[in-house]
């Protein structure tokens, strides 16, 4: 196991347990129970596998596999555009090939576009847009994405992100 990996899948149990939770798969209450500096910790562990294996950590990711979705918390997971605002790696299979970059989320906001560009200018950042959170029956939720810049073992140049939901706004 690449040793970002472990490290990043030792620092979320040892923050579970300093707040005392124990989280069960599957359990509702297991959505949105880990922090942005995990979400910043799994984006780094993500872009150093990237740059040591990226055909084989896109696989990885896109099966779904623990920690590129966390299997204790699958609101915890990573995706990977390419340049082009291409999704490259999510655990949604579906997605995978698909090019966002006219794509808004609920208000209209162009995110997707903002990522890859923030990311190609800045190496690293984040940006915030309203979305539909799964389990939701009624209103949306904002997000906090944050991404970044990595080059590939295949010298492409990819934007790993994953985000954490920070509110809750009814229509």
């Amino acid at each position: 196991m690449n040793t970002a990996l472990f490290r990043f899948n030792r620092l979320f149990w040892v923050i579970l347990m300093v707040h005392g939770t124990v989280v069960f798969p599957g359990s509702t209450c297991a959505t949105d129970l880990f922090t942005e500096e995990i979400v910043l910790r799994l984006i780094t562990a993500t872009a150093e596998a990237i740059q040591d294996d990226a055909p084989g950590t896109f696989s990885r990711i896109n099966a779904g596999e623990h920690p590129y979705q966390n299997s204790d918390n699958p609101a915890l997971y990573v995706f990977v555009y390419d340049t082009e605002v291409n999704i490259v790696a999510h655990h949604d299979s579906a997605l995978v090939g698909k090019n966002f970059k006219s794509m808004g989320d609920v208000l209209g906001k162009l995110f997707h576009q903002e990522i890859v560009a923030g990311a190609i200018r800045d190496g690293h950042g984040h940006t915030i847009y309203a979305w539909k959170k799964p389990g939701l029956k009624k209103g949306r939720r904002y997000k906090k994405t944050h991404y970044r810049l990595v080059t590939g073992s295949n010298d492409k140049k990819y934007v790993v992100c994953a985000g954490i939901y920070i509110g809750l706004r009814k229509h």
